[in-house]
């Protein structure tokens, strides 16, 4: 990110990091182990046969439960049969009319597809037996205005297993502590635009993590849920497992006006859809390209009627996002397949090694620190975008030819023709040396070769004689080297992109896009 605030940072006030959206889901796990479904039901005194009949009546208990929850609270219920409405708006609504309510704002249920566990004849076993099936049930939708966690909302499955699932929002934590503390801040939506003690307001968010969430949880599903008791008991005091079913976490880069971000926002999203596509997720990613990689990269670019533009890249179901909110620049990434990233876990021997990363809530603080680099990543790369920087000169010194020595003891000289910018082979050579696979560790000449054959910068007959066209792109290689575009890192074969050179093919290559439709 220290590149991203060399070139920005007399632009913007600050930076703040932290959670974004978190989605938790909870299951009672001991009805899917071994025989322990069977065993309920025999504590229940309930037969197989009887299973529906059973259920009926435990919903019942828990919407009575539910009925009394709202008359204690003193808050509305509604039942939505409409989809095109939107529940969190209705609830936001009452909270507006309401603004000193705390707890619980209002109740709304629905009935939505869910998988539920049900007992069915098997035909070949000639028994009753537990399965589990997709259909329609009453879910129950809780928001609160919680005195920590801000708005937040908690949905419950009314039919077995009974799933839960919670809904919290970073930023709401974060304004709730900023409130008590007494800093002063001002928000648009879920995000702060401005605050007064910006390292305190970055310090308040990292401890978000330091939460006992598995207590806060349980202490919603006791409240909604008025089967859990039982359940417990029965379990030998056991209740739902918490997991991470979605996570965001977000960058927000406050400017210090509108009109500001406004003067780099367009150049971000030109940028962002013209030149970081394909292989160049890979890297935001923190992932090497190699033949074994079967992750489809996905870059997208979408308006959204009054909201603006946003770009979005997707990678193994998981996404980083680039939008603005008033005078914030949001870089944020979400995870959805947890397992695409590493964690350092002991082995059975008591040795750490890398494994896949799981979706326990312990985990939370690797979701932050992957996420955190994810940003980062990003965010340097928008460094590239120098809009303000005379380039003019960098760029026209391309159009002419250069000579430098054949090596530093060496007093002989050697011409390098000058690159034509409008020139095919000139863009693709620009268009790989730029790929972000190559930012971390370079490319060699072969992956350069590879590369420019695909983009079909050479003559279909000469692409059979290999070894004249790495050659051929070796020298290719050195005039982009002595017109200081890139250089060779030391004791290896592999080259990488300058600094300069960065700016200088950013700026051709968006001219090239944008003006003259290259592509």
């Amino acid at each position: 990110m220290e590149s991203f605030v060399n070139e920005y940072g007399h632009k913007t006030n600050c930076i703040l990091q932290g959670f974004d959206r978190i989605i938790i889901k909870g299951h009672i796990k001991d009805f899917y182990h071994a025989n322990n479904f069977y065993y309920f039901l025999e504590k229940e005194s309930t037969r197989l046969k009887d299973f529906k009949e059973y259920v009926i009546k435990v919903t019942g208990q828990i919407k009575q439960h539910i009925k009394e929850l709202i008359e204690l609270n003193g808050c509305c219920y509604e039942y939505l049969n409409d989809p095109r409405r939107s529940k969190e708006e209705i609830a936001k609504q009452i909270m507006a009319e309401h603004p000193d309510m705390e707890g619980l704002i209002c109740v709304i249920s629905d009935v939505e597809p869910c998988y539920s566990l049900t007992i069915k004849y098997n035909e070949k076993t000639r028994k009753l037996e537990k399965q589990n099936e997709f259909r329609k049930c009453q879910h129950y939708y809780f928001y609160f205005n919680d005195r920590e966690l801000g708005f937040m909302h908690v949905r419950l499955q009314t039919w077995f297993p009974f799933g839960i699932q919670i809904y919290i929002n970073g930023k709401e934590y974060l304004k709730k502590r900023l409130t008590k503390q007494g800093i002063s801040f001002t928000s648009h939506d879920n995000s702060i635009t401005s605050v007064s003690d910006p390292e305190k307001a970055q310090a308040i968010s990292d401890t978000f993590i330091e939460n006992k969430w598995n207590k806060t949880f349980d202490h919603f599903a006791n409240m909604v849920n008025g089967y859990l008791p039982r359940i417990r008991e029965i379990f030998n005091h056991h209740g739902y497992y918490w997991y991470i079913e979605q996570c965001e976490y977000a960058s927000d880069v406050l400017f210090k006006d509108r009109n500001t971000l406004e003067s780099v926002y367009p150049h971000f999203l030109e940028y962002a859809s013209l030149c970081q596509m394909g292989e160049n997720i890979f890297t935001f990613f923190g992932r090497k390209v190699h033949h074994l990689c079967k992750g489809e990269a996905v870059s997208d670019r979408k308006h959204f009627w009054g909201q603006g533009f946003r770009v979005k890249f997707t990678l193994d179901k998981n996404f980083l996002k680039l939008y603005d909110k008033s005078n914030v620049l949001r870089i944020e990434t979400t995870i959805n397949n947890a397992g695409a990233f590493k964690i350092l876990n002991p082995n059975q021997q008591g040795k750490k090694k890398w494994v896949p990363m799981g979706k326990n809530i312990s985990n939370l603080y690797r979701y932050a620190e992957i996420m955190k680099k994810c940003n980062e990543r990003y965010l340097n790369s928008l460094a590239a975008v120098n809009k303000n920087g005379d380039l003019g000169k960098s760029i026209e010194n391309l159009c002419h030819p250069v000579k430098t020595k054949l090596s530093k003891n060496s007093l002989n000289e050697r011409y390098y023709s000058a690159f034509n910018l409008l020139k095919d082979l000139s863009c693709n050579l620009f268009n790989s040396v730029m790929n972000g696979a190559y930012m971390i560790r370079g490319f060699t000449t072969k992956q350069l070769t590879q590369s420019l054959i695909a983009l079909y910068s050479f003559p279909k007959e000469s692409v059979h004689n290999m070894k004249k066209l790495i050659a051929k792109v070796g020298r290719l290689i050195a005039k982009l080297r002595a017109h200081g575009l890139v250089i060779k890192l030391p004791k290896t074969f592999r080259y990488r992109v300058t600094k300069k050179g960065q700016e200088i093919l950013t700026r051709i290559l968006m001219f090239k896009k944008i003006d003259l439709k290259f592509c």
